[in-house]
């Protein structure tokens, strides 16, 4: 038999070794938490290295004060620009003394828009520096390239650009200040984006002293930069708030218009005349300054202010190249003077070309405003794609119905109002005109011409901004300007 005393030193070993096997068990959770928590750690930061590398190493690299781009430079020679159908828009030259020059064959028609790789960089040759600057050679064809002091060819990038459209418009334009930008709505494709007045990017670096002081600020691209007073534009803005205060009785909305609206010491007149009676669809095709004058003065100017600021006042817009905030400026504070001309598109309330087209294409694409883009692909020397650019959704701006609200006006406006110059044609176009009055001892009378449409047929369609400086008939210049790009758009 087993005695007491030995009963007791085997139970007291067994407790030894379970206390022994618990203290490994902790010993080993504590091992495999911290082994766990530097897994996480490593995977976030594969996770990130791989986010860095698809997504964020362009604009580091891109970055002013990233010299890593210049050493790029020295290995790789700067890749093409192609239009959509693959026309060479720039290319980089070797000269007999070795010296690189980047060419742009067809000189000031894409200057703003492409941009140079001089005196720094702009436009397209900026945004896509890093793909452009990247080699996708073989090891052993990087190896012998620079065993032989030769540099590797970089990639090309595949813009959306149509370079017949840009051109057409270009020359369509002819020596008037101001801005186009063609897109496709559902897409955000830009088609054409053209900026007066110009200059000729093949001689940045021999004109750069002239060209960076001239007053009328000709490197500025008024496309995405320019702000201007939206003119009768804006009174899409001021008829989307009076929809959104009075989404039942909106359409019961009736005004005598008499040619001049009196309140208080303010007056504001419409530039036809008389309109006489009108429903809210004839005032907005007619585009008659004292009805949204009076319904301006109605709103809620806080409520107002909420609406432009979701209709991206003030906000960044999406774009890869520069481009300016516009700016909505209207409180509750401001005078009968300030409201009313607010709401008919004068006042200090600016607004960007882009910003319009942006806001025209959300309309026509059922309230979903597309991120509006310049690049489809970055291609090898090889022509093989190496990074494709998705169609991206922006954001919504307006609901379904509150679009095809919208869409029933601006048609209006073309089939029965100020914007008739476009219609008819083989396309069914939609759309709003503008003049924006301004003070200038330079140009007198003369004030800038808006028209912000699109046209459709079948399954094509094109959205239009148009914004025309200093036009002695700014009422309708932009119109006919704007039916002129249909027509050829769509092989009128």
């Amino acid at each position: 038999m087993i005695s007491m005393r030995e009963n007791d030193r085997n139970l007291r070993k067994i407790n030894r070794v379970r206390k022994k096997i618990n203290k490994r068990r902790v010993i080993n959770k504590d091992i495999m938490k911290v082994f766990a928590f530097f897994v996480v750690i490593f995977s976030a930061l594969i996770i990130y290295l791989c986010y860095f590398l698809s997504f964020q190493a362009g604009a580091v690299i891109n970055n002013s004060y990233n010299r890593r781009s210049d050493v790029l430079m020295k290995t790789v020679r700067r890749g093409s620009i192609l239009s959509d159908d693959g026309t060479v828009l720039a290319y980089s030259e070797t000269g007999e003394d070795g010296a690189e020059r980047r060419i742009y064959p067809y000189g000031n028609i894409f200057s703003h828009v492409i941009g140079f790789d001089s005196n720094g960089r702009a436009g397209i040759e900026a945004a896509y520096n890093y793909y452009l600057l990247t080699s996708h050679n073989g090891i052993f064809e990087k190896i012998s390239n620079e065993f032989h002091q030769v540099k590797n060819p970089g990639d090309d990038v595949q813009t959306t650009l149509n370079a017949g459209l840009q051109n057409y418009i270009y020359q369509l334009l002819g020596e008037n200040s101001g801005a186009v930008i063609c897109m496709n709505p559902d897409t955000g494709e830009i088609y054409a984006m053209v900026s007066k007045p110009d200059f000729d990017p093949n001689y940045i670096s021999e004109n750069w002293d002239v060209l960076s002081t001239r007053s009328d600020s000709v490197l500025l691209n008024r496309a995405t930069q320019g702000l201007y007073t939206p003119g009768s534009t804006f009174k899409i803005f001021t008829l989307y708030e009076y929809y959104l205060e009075h989404p039942e009785t909106f359409e019961q909305f009736s005004f005598l218009c008499k040619g001049i609206l009196e309140v208080g010491d303010t007056t504001i007149s419409c530039l036809s005349g008389a309109h006489g009676q009108e429903s809210l669809l004839t005032a907005f095709s007619n585009s008659c300054n004292c009805a949204f004058g009076t319904i301006g003065k109605s709103l809620d100017l806080a409520r107002f202010q909420q609406t432009n600021e979701a209709l991206l006042f003030g906000k960044e817009l999406p774009l890869d190249i520069p481009s300016t905030a516009s700016q909505y400026s209207l409180t509750s504070g401001d005078t009968d003077f300030d409201i009313m001309a607010t709401s008919i598109g004068q006042g200090n309330t600016q607004i960007t070309p882009m910003h319009l087209a942006m806001l025209i294409s959300s309309i026509a694409n059922e309230g979903i405003c597309m991120k509006p883009h310049l690049v489809k692909y970055v291609l090898t020397s090889e022509g093989e794609v190496t990074r494709r650019f998705r169609n991206e959704v922006y954001t919504r701006l307006f609901s379904e119905s509150e679009a095809a609200m919208l869409k029933g006006y601006l048609r209006a406006v073309v089939t029965d109002g100020t914007g008739s110059p476009v219609y008819p044609g083989n396309f069914v176009a939609y759309g709003k005109t503008g003049t924006a009055q301004k003070e200038s001892e330079t140009y007198g009378d003369y004030d800038h011409s808006w028209f912000a449409g699109w046209a459709e047929n079948n399954e094509q369609k094109l959205v239009v901004c148009v914004i025309l400086e200093n036009m002695d008939s700014a009422g309708t210049s932009a119109v006919y300007l704007c039916k002129q790009i249909f027509d050829y758009y769509f092989g009128y």
